[in-house]
Order: C-alpha cells, then structure tokens, then sequence
C-alpha cells in the first residue's frame, strides 16, 4: 500500500468525510473548472489511475493514469461522470420514480444523486465504516444481498466485482434483485489487449497481485469479452454505452475517456 494510501485511510478514519470533503474544496478552490458531481468550483482537476506497469503493458482502461481528470473534492473521476451521463441522458428522462441500489457509492456520484428528487437511493457496501456519511446505508455482502427478487430498476456497481472472489455469485445476486426491465451500470479495469483474463485465487501476496492485476487488493484482471462472459452465463444480456458515440457534446463537455465504456447488463427476458 502507497504511503498516500495510508494517509488517506488515516485522515479517513479521524475525519468525517464531510469535513474532508468541505476541506478539499477550500483547498483547490478556483474558477477553471466546475465538477458536474459535486459542484465545486476549482482551480484544477487531478490525476487519476494507477501506475502498475501491467496497466500500461496490458492497456488497462479504467486503470491506467489519466491527468487532469478527478475533481479533487470529491474525487469523482471520468468513469463516475460517465455513469451520470448515462442516468441523466438515458435512464431518469421519463420522469417515473426509480429506484437504485449503488454498490460501494462514490462520493461524487453519491452527492449528484441525492439532488435527485424522483429516485429512492439505497447504498450497500461491506465495510459501513468507509461511507459514515450516508445515512442508512445497508451493510451487505455483494454475494448475498439482503433484499427482495427484482426489487431495484438499476443496480450501480463500480470497481467492486475485481475485489470479489466469487464474481459470478456477485453478478447473479445482481441480476436477481433486478426489475425484469431494470439495468445494471458496471465497470471494472479491463485489459484490452486481447490476453484474456488473469486470474489466480491462490495469490494473496499484495505485490503480487499489484505486478499480475495492477493493484494490491485485486483478485484478478479481466479481459473485456471474459468479463462480458460471466455475466451472460448467470443470466444477462450485455451491451456497450460510449458517451462520444451517442452524446459526442457532452462528453467533451464532461471530460470522459473516449476509450472508457459503460457496460449495461440487462436481464434476459428468460431469467426468473
């Protein structure tokens, strides 16, 4: 673990993250940019990524370092703007109340949501202690969800099922507490270079996983057609959603990665 990991898990654990929250935007307050998250006015965004060699050596999207890309109040990234392009442009336009159940909610996509007046928000993650500052949250383990069949119209779950051992456990509790006609917005790291997935549960040498996965407490790196796979096998149809092919304007606008995509899992009219 990076010594600024270390800080940031101490500051996390003495601060709540509202005072740190309300620190950082004083901290790079400014006029260059505005962050469509949270808001904050601020004199430069942030790098955001890892620096593994294998994220580079496997072109890793989602992993890889981007500069110039993190708000660095809320620390929301490309891929979170890229979720709330989705919501905004696709899934909240008809004005029906919705419900959505965000897995390990980020802050940044966590304050945009709860501006939100026609959806009820339900956080989970494990560990309760990381999100002390939202209410209510639902401690739970993603591989045995604590709620009703078919009970959210979508489902947010990002950077979450790498860190997983059972994934297709994960992804089937998902599609099970899924509408029939709800919708799934999943990321993970993926390898683009054709490789596959690597994967090995037996490794649980944090070097290790961060030379092989590209950071210490992964358990594997998919390659994109593996990850679309396993989540076809318990029971969803999959497809891709790139802000620049639909909504060319407002990713520009948005500063998203032309190489990152939304993966959008629906599930198949045969399951349940």
């Amino acid at each position: 673990m990076s010594v600024e990991s270390t800080i940031r898990q101490i500051s996390g654990a003495v601060l709540p993250q509202a005072v740190r929250f309300g620190l950082r935007r004083v901290l790079f307050s400014g006029d260059r940019k505005r962050c469509p998250l949270c808001g904050s006015a601020v004199r430069t965004f942030i790098a955001h990524g890892g620096s593994a060699p294998v994220l580079e050596r496997r072109q890793v999207v989602g992993g890889m370092i981007r500069l110039d890309d993190a708000c660095p109040a809320c620390h929301g990234g490309d891929r979170a703007r890229l979720k709330m392009l989705y919501l905004e442009q696709v899934l909240l336009t008809d004005g029906r109340r919705q419900r959505i159940l965000h897995v390990a909610p980020e802050f940044g996509l966590y304050q945009r949501l709860k501006r939100e007046t026609n959806i009820d928000y339900v956080a989970t993650d494990l560990d309760q202690t990381r999100y002390r500052h939202i209410p209510e949250l639902v401690t739970a383990d993603l591989t045995d969800l604590p709620f009703e069949t078919a009970s959210f119209d979508v489902v947010i779950c990002s950077h979450v099922l790498e860190h997983v051992p059972d994934d297709r456990k994960a992804m089937s509790e998902i599609c099970r507490v899924l509408a029939p006609a709800g919708t799934a917005l999943l990321m993970v790291p993926l390898a683009t270079d054709g490789l596959g997935t690597d994967e090995d549960l037996t490794v649980t040498s944090p070097r290790e996983r961060d030379d092989r996965y590209g950071q210490y407490d992964h358990l594997r790196l998919y390659g994109r057609e593996d990850f679309a796979a396993r989540l076809e096998s318990v029971g969803f149809e999959v497809s891709y959603f790139n802000g620049f092919d639909q909504f060319p304007a407002l990713a520009d606008q948005l500063w998203l990665n032309p190489r990152e995509n939304l993966i959008v899992a629906r599930p198949r009219a045969s399951v349940g």
